[in-house]
């Protein structure tokens, strides 16, 4: 089942997409159109339902924010057909040139990824559309590649996956705690209140929630190095803290996805 939902903010439209095989969906992704510009092409799975739902609208230029499955399922697709310039980062370039392996799990809740050969741009300092500025800004930590991108004079910030939520409790594999914590600093020095989040949108005190993140992060990074630091292993550590593993979703995720993981990168150096 593919699924959407619309809504609007200023000129910004909101896609979410949704898929399940059966019943509603388990994982929602958004999409952002305006000026002209797609921020971020959903999952591969709801690629009938994108092409559906984008093809009247006229875009230029797609922007991704990183390459995980979720974000560039349908660029192949879109920029095809809308005849749109393409710009990500050049580890996200990489990427989505060559295609990826994706975890069984990834298969099921996405869908496979179509890889993009053509020319991919770089982005420049600032991207420019007819009534808007766009502001790249490079942030690790969820992804090697991760990206941002400010509208200073509205307030704006899509911002991929640096949100998702404050009380964050599992990791993928490869995440780097303190590199979030690094970029999360790093955005804080800017002006805005809208949050156009990848998966959860907040339309006001985006900044503030950010903010709580980081200090989420800080508190729980801090907590665990502590502990570390009097000798504890990983696994005492969880319990002290009070976190227990999902077993059983760390099965169904194909071991990509733990608690473990996030203790564990807050135990490495900064």
């Amino acid at each position: 089942m593919q699924y959407l939902k619309h809504r609007k903010f200023a000129d910004v439209e909101l896609f979410r997409f949704g898929y399940a095989p059966i019943g509603k969906p388990w994982f929602n992704v958004y999409c952002f159109v305006f000026d002209h510009v797609l921020i971020d092409t959903a999952q591969a799975h709801c690629r009938e339902k994108v092409k559906a739902t984008l093809k009247d609208k006229r875009i230029e230029k797609i922007l991704l924010t990183h390459f995980h499955e979720d974000h560039s399922g349908n660029v192949a697709a879109l920029a095809i057909e809308h005849q749109a310039e393409v710009f990500a980062h050049a580890a996200t370039q990489e990427k989505i040139k060559k295609g990826f392996g994706l975890h069984p799990y990834e298969k099921v809740l996405f869908g496979h990824i179509t890889p993009y050969e053509s020319h991919i741009h770089n982005f420049p300092a600032i991207i420019e559309t007819p009534n808007h500025q766009l502001v790249p800004i490079y942030t690790p930590g969820h992804s090697d590649d991760h990206t941002v991108f400010l509208e200073p004079n509205k307030g704006w910030l899509f911002s991929g996956d640096l949100f998702v939520g404050i009380r964050i409790r599992v990791f993928r594999k490869g995440e780097k705690f303190w590199q979030q914590v690094a970029s999360m600093k790093n955005i804080l020095q800017y002006n805005f209140d809208v949050l156009f989040c990848g998966h959860h949108p907040r339309l006001k005190d985006g900044k503030q929630q950010l903010r709580a993140k980081l200090q989420y992060f800080e508190d729980f990074g801090g907590h665990a190095r502590s502990l570390h630091q009097k000798g504890l292993p990983v696994k005492d550590i969880m319990r002290t803290m009070k976190l227990r593993e999902n077993h059983l979703m760390r099965l169904l995720l194909s071991n990509d996805v733990s608690v473990r993981y996030m203790v564990e990168a807050a135990l490495e150096d900064e």
